[in-house]
């Protein structure tokens, strides 16, 4: 009974997070199941963030902006512990602190992708989300998607600070100060939502100073303001959600994304990308 009673807490945390389920039997029993990463989930919990679940994710033990490559080498770039694209990704995030469902066009788009993943996940043997229902491209299960973007939104709703990894060349201006816009690998102009951090640049200090004033000399020689590639970490603080209404006339639909979820920079370290990232206080 004292094994029962230390475990059962443990047990509902765990199902909350999407590793267990449960099903009704028709004699009256309950079949439970848990997913491949139920063990590490248990292993896991901390109170900084929720466990998604589901197999095949980044498994950070927490809901972040950190992408990860697709397990089906498709070159997709996934977000939220490896479930969902960065289109999607941002919506559920716009919904989590906008208050408002997602729209009905880009849930449906969503839900058809995560159907389809899942799907080829599974025939590639690879893990992927043992609950859902066979993929019928000419009748998808709505209820069983509804169930998983519900739980990613209720997720999301109380996190404010999110940590993402990135690249990207650096700007370096005439007094040498140098600066990146944190960006998103998948992202594009045009989509439904759109993550950005205001300001939209930010400035660094590269952990290696060699580096850093070898990068404004070659600027200077070249009489340009793009440095050398660096790879950056951040901590993103949830500022808030925008919806800039309808687009106007003078832009075309493929440059403007009215839903936005802003972000300021809480801290940042950057280095040179060829070399493996250590933090670097902003």
């Amino acid at each position: 009974m004292t094994k029962c009673t230390l475990i059962l807490p443990i047990l509902a945390a765990v199902a909350m997070a999407g590793c267990v389920t449960t099903e009704k039997m028709p004699d009256g029993t309950t079949k439970i199941r848990f997913s491949d990463e139920a063990a590490n989930s248990l292993a896991s919990l901390m109170p900084t963030g929720v466990v998604s679940g589901i197999a095949g994710g980044a498994g950070s033990g927490g809901l972040d902006l950190n992408y990860s490559l697709s397990p089906l080498n498709s070159g997709e770039y996934l977000y939220l512990n490896g479930q969902y694209d960065f289109e999607c990704a941002a919506a559920m995030l716009y919904s989590a602190k906008s208050g408002q469902p997602m729209d009905a066009k880009i849930s449906k788009t969503c839900r058809d992708g995560y159907f389809l993943r899942q799907e080829q996940l599974r025939m590639a043997g690879k893990p992927y989300d043992r609950g859902v229902p066979a993929y019928d491209p000419a009748n998808p299960s709505n209820a069983y998607w509804e169930k998983v973007a519900g739980r990613t939104v209720s997720q999301l709703a109380p996190i404010n600070q999110f940590k993402v990894r990135f690249a990207g060349y650096p700007r370096v201006d005439r007094n040498g100060n140098i600066s990146i816009r944190v960006s998103f690998m998948g992202a594009a102009d045009g989509q439904y939502a759109d993550l950005v951090t205001t300001p939209e640049r930010t400035p660094v200090v590269l952990d290696d100073a060699g580096f850093a004033q070898g990068m404004r000399k070659r600027v200077a020689e070249l009489n340009t303001q793009i440095g050398e590639l660096i790879a950056c970490e951040a901590v993103l603080g949830y500022s808030k959600a925008v919806d800039k209404g309808p687009r106007p006339s003078n832009i075309s639909a493929g440059d403007y994304s009215r839903y936005e979820v802003r972000f300021t920079v809480a801290s940042m370290g950057c280095k040179d990308h060829s070399r493996q990232f250590s933090a670097a206080a902003r």
